[in-house]
């Protein structure tokens, strides 16, 4: 078997591997808001409303118009949109293998487990972060070849669309890409930024659609100074295991910067340590969307990227400083001492991709939460409602009951085309709401610009929420957000 041949069955085996490990995860219990606005504000864009413009939104448009154009042709339900996240994931783990199989195949696969393992902790709903990781890391790969035109367009194409999907991801890619960039001869680099410019164009047009006042203040000015005061979570308040993830990741950086460095002094791997610099600085650079709000989905996708090349960077350094030690012996340290240390002392977040695939196997009953106070989980059984064709999946008996009935009593009395509010039970404090039931009333239309609750914008003074609420047909509002 040729060596790309070879290399091409691992990476379909890891690919399955994984997918059986999530597959689970289609039927957990979704996220009210966050997941509800991946499913509500795609369909607004297909009836002709904008972000920013429309309803509000703090990311990038990445995300929503790539599901946008996927329930065009799927239909709008929760399974397509996840299946979008299970692309998003393959992706990643398709660029990580793409970088790393430069050095071998071996390692490739080394540091594609370790990814796969933290990936199948992280909830499948197609969010905007995974979304920009993933297009970013296949930029990473693309632009690994420094002298092929094609493959320069399409890591600034790439590029583009990860920064319309999270725009804070712009100083991690400038550093990231950087090394590759500056190697590249000038017609390179012009077909990198013609790329790039294609790339972020539906950002340019919804900033002339929209207005570039509001496009600032919606990305750039609201979300970094003003919403993450409201939702800041301390360090101080988190659990022990997430300190230690963030140390590993801290070490795994600095590891793969010094890794870096090292193939960076041989004329013969330069190019190579330009490659795995821009993968360490992307590394190093996300640390911030972990302390910005430090809890567990936040701290591991944070921690992704720079631990996943850990068995890479360590073999490398160990090859220098072990230079005749047998090739197998520096591989298996390389290989051995991260994972082994990652399913040591981060447990709780390995422990996931096992039970996904105990699942599957039949081995294990899937997981389902039973009363209130129990804490659910990535890969948990879901309770689902099915209103208007479209299905919905809750955590707990109590709240699928609650929903279901209150649903159902919305359709009789309502009439389609009225306007529907949906909020928490105090006004006061819009930290949240059910934004999924815009999805699963279709025939309703959205009251109000806020869609989703975010503090200091929906009840800053000012703000439009008491018109939005006066105008509304009909007012939905959960108590259990008030806390």
């Amino acid at each position: 078997m040729s060596i790309r041949y070879r290399k091409l069955t691992v990476a379909i085996a890891l690919g399955g591997i994984f997918t059986l490990g999530i597959w689970p995860s289609f039927h957990s219990p979704a996220i009210p808001m966050d997941e509800g606005m991946v499913l509500v504000y795609p369909e607004m864009i297909l009836k002709g409303n904008l972000p920013y413009r429309d309803f509000e939104s703090v990311t990038g448009p990445g995300n929503v118009m790539i599901l946008a154009a996927a329930y065009a042709t799927f239909g709008t339900k929760i399974f397509v949109e996840r299946a979008v996240g299970l692309l998003y994931r393959v992706a990643v783990l398709v660029g990580i293998f793409g970088i790393t199989q430069r050095w071998s195949t071996l390692l490739a696969a080394a540091c594609s487990f370790a990814t796969l393992v933290l990936l199948d902790s992280t909830d499948l709903w197609a969010s905007t972060w995974l979304c920009g990781l993933s297009f970013a890391l296949c930029s990473l790969w693309a632009a690994a070849n420094v002298a092929s035109p094609w493959r320069t367009f399409a890591a600034g194409l790439l590029a583009g669309i990860a920064l319309i999907a999270r725009c804070n991801f712009g100083l991690a890619l400038i550093a990231t890409l950087s090394p590759l960039f500056l190697a590249m001869e000038r017609a390179r680099k012009i077909g990198f930024l013609i790329g790039g410019v294609l790339g972020i164009s539906p950002l340019i047009w919804m900033t002339f659609a929209v207005g570039l006042p509001q496009i600032i203040h919606s990305l750039f000015i609201f979300p970094v100074l003003q919403l993450n005061p409201g939702r800041h979570l301390p360090i101080s308040q988190s659990k022990g295991e997430m300190i230690v993830l963030l140390s590993f990741q801290i070490i795994a950086s600095l590891t793969n910067i010094a890794a870096a460095i090292t193939e960076l002094r041989e004329p013969i791997t330069r190019l190579r340590g330009r490659l795995l610099l821009g993968a360490g600085l992307f590394g190093l650079a996300l640390i911030h969307y972990a302390l910005q709000r430090f809890d567990s989905g936040h701290a591991v996708n944070a921690a992704l990227v720079a631990i996943s090349f850990l068995p890479l960077s360590i073999f490398v350094l160990v090859s220098k400083m072990a230079k005749k030690a047998p090739s197998p012996v520096k591989l298996a340290v390389a290989i051995l001492v991260p994972i082994v240390g990652m399913h040591f002392f981060l447990p709780t977040f390995t422990r996931y991709f096992y039970r996904g695939l105990r699942v599957m196997a039949g081995i294990s009953p899937a997981r389902q939460a039973a009363k209130p106070g129990e804490e659910l989980e990535p890969g948990d059984k879901g309770i689902f409602i099915v209103h208007n064709g479209r299905p919905f999946a809750f955590g707990f008996p109590y709240a699928t009951d609650d929903a279901d009935r209150l649903l159902t009593e919305l359709e009789r009395v309502s009439v389609p085309g009225q306007r529907l509010f949906v909020g928490p039970g105090d006004l006061r404090l819009t930290n949240y709401c059910d934004t999924y039931i815009y999805y699963l009333e279709p025939q309703l239309r959205p009251a109000t610009y806020f869609l989703e609750m975010n503090p200091g914008s929906a009840n800053a003074p000012h703000s439009r929420l008491a018109s939005d609420v006066a105008n509304a047909d009909w007012v939905v509002l959960n108590r259990r957000w008030d806390f």
